[in-house]
């Protein structure tokens, strides 16, 4: 437990009780410098010089720091790191070691300090700790692209009382690309003059009255090389419209074929008066959005670049981002709009009735909020 609060007399042997003597032999304060061989060089013994003058008051507050040292994991949860629970929940000072190269990743946030933690933690990151990267979107596909994925946390702090000392590196995922828009459709219309009744339906060219027993008459139906006019009207009805595929043309009755005189169930036959046909053309697909940085169950991997989209007009899609950072949209076309790009990954967060503090002389990729 951490040393008694001012103004209750203080002696020496207090502090040895609490830090040990590495030494052994005689107590002098000189053994108990802050980051010497007895008192660990933490957040809550900031009040113990490291040289230089010392004072047994000092140490009022103080205490013995309890340290575990973390390995390389995915989502990793600082509590069980230390060997008891009641560490973790009692008001005693901690510590969390993570050295060089151990590498701490995951799938959406890295390193999680819980909110039941007690008293107070020092984490000494000389590793590196890396949030998820973010998805790249989807490219249209006959529309707008797909929004992309946000990047990962790399520590998520739910409890006061942490102080993180970083000379390793702390990254943010980097969100991803937003997927590029589809290319505007296109149509083209086609004219054709009148033509003699040729082949058959569908892809034949002709004009078809039917009749069904004792001369009920139905709708008449036509065809042009594979364009489908109707069935609609009567047997009076002489212009029909483009059904299949879809589009904006007509057809025209011609002549009869002289057909025999009409008997259960048949056709009456005619030729091709002139007319049209229209036909679409689809806008190529949208390129899609890069990965951002990050872990991506696997492995750790670089920002992606958004892919090309296809002929004709499909958009790019957005760049995935770098560490810590947002991903890009996706391009715009003519017909449609890109996808949004992910947001970038903190590099810490907290609650925001969370406090905590940073000491850092490495890298730290991302937002800290």
């Amino acid at each position: 437990m951490p040393i008694k609060s001012s103004p209750a007399p203080l002696a020496i042997s207090e502090i040895v009780t609490e830090f040990g003597d590495d030494a052994g032999g005689s107590d002098s304060l000189s053994e108990y410098y802050r980051g010497g061989a007895n008192v660990n060089d933490v957040a809550t013994n900031s009040g113990v010089p490291a040289s230089g003058a010392i004072d047994i008051g000092d140490f009022y507050g103080a205490g013995n720091a309890v340290v575990a040292a973390a390995s390389a994991g995915t989502n990793v949860d600082i509590a069980p790191l230390f060997a008891s629970p009641d560490t973790w929940t009692n008001a005693v000072a901690k510590v969390v070691t993570i050295a060089s190269p151990i590498q701490i990743v995951g799938n959406n946030t890295a390193l999680t300090v819980p909110a039941n933690m007690a008293g107070t933690l020092d984490i000494q990151n000389a590793g590196n700790i890396i949030g998820s990267r973010g998805g790249g979107g989807e490219g249209g596909s006959g529309g707008n692209g797909s929004n992309a994925n946000a990047g990962g946390g790399a520590i998520s702090i739910l409890k006061a009382g942490v102080n993180i000392n970083n000379s390793g590196t702390i990254s943010g995922g980097g969100g991803g690309g937003g997927g590029g828009a589809a290319g505007a459709s296109s149509s083209s219309t086609t004219n054709f003059g009148s033509t003699s009744y040729t082949g058959s339906y569908p892809n034949g060219r002709g004009w078809s009255q039917g009749w069904g027993p004792l001369g009920n008459n139905q709708s008449p139906g036509a065809f042009y090389d594979g364009v489908i006019y109707g069935p609609a009207g009567g047997p009076n009805t002489t212009s029909l419209s483009q059904t299949s595929p879809p589009g904006t043309g007509t057809i025209n009755r011609g002549n009869p074929l002289g057909d025999p005189a009409p008997v259960p169930s048949h056709s009456k036959r005619y030729n091709v008066g002139g007319g049209s046909y229209s036909s679409a053309t689809p806008g190529g697909a949208g390129g899609d959005g890069g990965n951002g940085y990050g872990f991506d169950s696997s492995n750790v991997v670089n920002a992606q670049s958004g892919q090309a989209g296809s002929s004709p007009g499909g958009a790019e899609g957005g760049n995935g981002g770098a560490a810590g950072a947002a991903g890009q949209d996706g391009d715009n076309s003519p017909g449609y709009s890109g996808g949004e790009a992910g947001a970038a990954g903190n590099a810490i967060t907290s609650p925001g009735s969370v406090n905590y503090t940073v000491s850092n002389t490495g890298t730290i990729n991302g937002t800290q909020g």
